[in-house]
């Protein structure tokens, strides 16, 4: 009985997967929407897969194929970039309730993960990389939220099946973000520090 269950279950995901990417292409190959309309769409599929009933395990499995599926499309790199900055927002801005902080650095690893196994060139999966990054620094979420996800992307880039010095370069990609955002937060309270003793 049990083990039907999981075969039923497994069945259920492979087909939302399929049907997911398929939505996904969609919107990608759509020549009437742009780079903005893409974003929009894609991001709500990606609330929709993170708000279903089904187990992190086939959510982040899900994700991962979306941003494959981008990052694999024949799009120019910016425009990818975008996209997968906008799930990275999705993802980082998704009600704690319905998922938890380990859930959610599972599903940004596999974001990542879809990004860095994709198969196109080094320079697109860098700024990808950056994008899906900033996408979580640019939501302004929770402050732990900021600092465990890029560590989630980190690890996302360690599990994957791709060469050493592929993992080095879209680490790199990845600490860019992250000093950038520390640099901004420091000139902020500096900011703050001064207005205070101007008074």
């Amino acid at each position: 009985q049990q083990l039907m269950q999981q075969n039923l279950d497994k069945i259920t995901a492979e087909q939302t997967k399929k049907d997911t990417i398929k939505k996904v292409n969609d919107i990608l190959f759509d020549p009437l929407s742009n780079t903005e309309l893409k974003t929009t769409n894609i991001q709500a599929i990606t609330a929709n897969v993170l708000d279903s009933p089904a187990k992190v395990e086939v959510k982040s499995e899900i994700i991962e194929g979306i941003t494959n599926t981008v990052a694999g499309s024949s799009l120019e790199a910016k425009d990818k970039a975008e996209i997968v900055k906008g799930v990275g927002k999705t993802i980082a801005t998704h009600s704690d309730t319905s998922l938890s902080l380990p859930d959610k650095a599972l599903i940004m690893a596999s974001a990542e993960k879809g990004i860095a196994e994709s198969k196109t060139d080094l320079p697109d999966r860098e700024l990808m990389t950056k994008g899906l990054v900033e996408g979580v620094y640019e939501s302004k979420t929770d402050p732990e939220i900021t600092k465990e996800m890029p560590k989630a992307v980190s690890s996302g880039i360690n599990n994957s099946n791709i060469n050493g010095s592929e993992k080095e370069a879209l680490k790199k990609a990845k600490d860019t973000v992250s000093e950038a955002a520390l640099d901004r937060e420091t000139q902020n309270l500096n900011k703050d520090l001064q207005g205070q003793n101007i008074e």
